[in-house]
């Protein structure tokens, strides 16, 4: 039983990439589709891929003609020995579904040896050259290669227009629905999200087509969130920042391997079966059985700090209209290039002098927003601070953040000071004053989240 495990925590810990938001329909404010091509064809299975990989669904096939590239291919960037690369792919395809984009793209790389993860949020609106198929957002890429019978499929085309456009190509892919990624969290039993600014979730209004609605509401804090929510939370780019459904849905993806990680084996047991069984209609990839479990056992050797977060943003892709008035994104190569060859980068020094002074920290919520503390201590756990212990102040009406050193641990209060902006006055230091702990801290009121606009 051990092994059917390590499949599921793989592929629930890195396979729930996610789908843009509202499913068929965007709000007014969303840029404007550029259709997909029409293909006259006939349904055929395609071979399984992958030893341990469940049979795709049927796609429609036709003739493949190249078409010469008209961008010159930039020189594939250097991969460390021993990294592994995997693509992270959300769409909305359902079994028999022959129209369908690639809404969300998270190209990861791990290193086993040094236990560094990096996670790089690829846009789905970047305007890019596809071999074979001309210019179009990079998210039709996967449609067309299954549905025109690119050998190797949507992945294989996907895979050669990275390397075509931005140098960098995968060693394997992980591909989920949106249904499968629902369903999987309520198996789990929901997860508990850091939700640092307030999201409002829309959809389509159906009564009035080609409209939206607000729908839901998920307040700042730590929230717990079903499956269907989730996907509402981590989707949605109405009235938000283009860039900033990029950030929550890695978010989403740390909740889910947080809650595999808290339920364990115990708790995975009893609904083991039932995973297995919508894994196998709802997600697709080309890992094998051996490959699933080694890195499904590096994964909780790998510590949150010792994970890359990034994404490609506007300084990185500037926006475009096409001729057609289409709203995209122009990659530019020479500024992607540094962060992708980044994503392995050790632990920032501030990281490693925070683990050598090994400052024990308690956190103490001296306000009146519930949870508060743990939200702040998983935070600072993020940015390398050992914190032992987190819970409710003496009072709730701290108005300024405090701060108290028993230690001599002066990076780790430094830092402290400096992230939680904490004036110098309320900065105490009582030597030798407890053994418990080596710094305290008091959040108060003057704290608060700087949200994207």
């Amino acid at each position: 039983m051990t092994k059917p495990l390590l499949v599921v925590s793989l592929i629930v810990l890195f396979g729930s990439a996610l789908v843009a938001c509202g499913g068929q329909t965007k709000p007014e404010s969303s840029p404007t589709e550029v259709p997909l091509p029409s293909m006259s064809a006939t349904a055929s299975e395609t071979p399984t891929i992958g030893a341990s990989s469940p049979t795709l669904a049927p796609s429609p096939t036709a003739t493949f003609t190249p078409t010469p590239s008209p961008t010159p291919v930039p020189t594939p960037l250097p991969v460390p020995e021993g990294v592994i690369s995997i693509m992270l792919l959300g769409g909305d395809r359902l079994p028999g579904q022959v129209d369908w984009r690639t809404d969300t793209m998270i190209y990861v790389r791990i290193d086993p040896a040094s236990k560094v993860v990096g996670m790089l949020s690829i846009p789905r609106d970047l305007w890019v050259h596809i071999p074979g198929y001309g210019d179009n957002r990079l998210n039709t890429a996967d449609y067309l290669g299954e549905s025109t019978g690119y050998p190797g499929g949507g992945p294989a085309l996907l895979n050669e227009t990275l390397l075509h456009n931005l140098g960098i190509g995968y060693d394997h892919y992980i591909r989920v629905n949106f249904e499968g990624f629902k369903r999987v969290i309520d198996i789990l039993g929901g997860i508990e999200v850091d939700v640092e600014c307030a999201v409002e979730l829309w959809g389509a209004d159906p009564d009035n087509p080609g409209g939206w609605k607000q729908i839901g509401y998920v307040s700042a804090g730590i929230q717990h969130l079903d499956g269907q929510t989730a996907l509402r939370y981590a989707q949605c780019r109405y009235n938000t920042p283009v860039f900033d459904r990029d950030r929550r849905q890695q978010k989403v993806l740390f909740a889910v391997r947080d809650r595999v990680m808290e339920l364990g084996i115990p708790g995975l047991l009893p609904r083991a079966l039932e995973l297995l069984v919508t894994m196998r209609d709802m997600v697709q990839s080309d890992l094998s059985p051996s490959g699933i479990t080694s890195l499904a056992q590096l994964v909780p050797e790998v510590p949150p700090s010792n994970v890359n977060r990034a994404n490609i943003d506007l300084s990185m892709a500037p926006q475009w209209t096409t001729p057609e008035g289409a709203w995209v994104l122009l990659p530019d190569r020479e500024k992607i290039a540094p962060v992708i060859m980044g994503m392995l980068d050790p632990p920032a020094e501030k990281v490693n002098l925070l683990k050598q002074e090994g400052a024990r920290i308690v956190l103490r919520n001296g306000t009146p927003r519930q949870g508060w503390a743990r939200q702040i201590a998983d935070r600072l756990e993020l940015r390398g601070f050992q914190i032992i212990e987190f819970a409710p102040a003496d009072r709730t009406d701290y108005a300024e953040t405090l701060m108290i050193s028993y230690a001599d641990k002066p990076y780790t209060v430094q830092n402290l000071q400096a992230y939680l902006e904490v004036k110098d006055e309320n900065v105490r230091h009582e030597p030798g004053g407890s053994s418990e702990m080596d710094v305290l801290v008091i959040l108060g009121d003057d704290f608060h989240t700087i949200c994207p606009s």
